[in-house]
């Protein structure tokens, strides 16, 4: 009984430790609308943004994609993804620093499959200064199309 219990115990410590030690992931999907992308692959039309959690946004202007903002911790995992407005695949190709504080230990952060869709994963390193903006290119293809690349920024710390 006493076995039992300590087992039990020790099973519970355990998976208490390993979801505490989880991070946490901010969800960032672009969505494309492929019949406004145009003629410039430095700056497409139709795109727009959503995240989750909703409250990491700080700009998220439809009309202005280059605009959008996102405020994570450094604890965070950042994730983008893509989908068309029809509901077709958008390949996340990379991510490159422009300019601002590099805040990836990579440059470029390259996008990899994930359960059959092309994703970016990249977590900020630990020298990150607090508050200062981020400003990457995010090169992306929807399916059937050429590579587009859109500029985001993304800010680490409090606001």
């Amino acid at each position: 009984m006493k076995t039992t219990r300590n087992i039990a115990l020790l099973f519970a410590l355990l998976s208490y430790g390993l979801v505490s030690a989880q991070e946490p992931t901010v969800r960032i999907t672009l969505t494309v609308d492929t019949n406004a992308l145009g003629d410039d692959r430095k700056a497409p039309g139709g795109c727009t943004y959503t995240v989750v959690p909703a409250d990491r946004i700080v700009i998220n202007d439809p009309n202005d994609p280059k605009a959008f903002t996102i405020q994570v911790n450094e604890s965070d995992v950042i994730e983008w993804q893509g989908i068309t407005t029809t509901g077709g695949d958008v390949r996340m190709k990379k991510i490159n620093f422009i300019k601002g504080t590099q805040i990836f230990d990579s440059n470029p952060v390259r996008g990899r499959n994930s359960n059959g869709k092309e994703k970016i994963k990249a977590k900020p390193n630990r020298r990150t200064p607090p508050g200062k903006d981020f400003e990457y290119s995010i090169t992306f293809k929807p399916d059937g199309f050429q590579t587009y690349q859109i500029d985001p920024r993304i800010r680490v710390g409090t606001q």
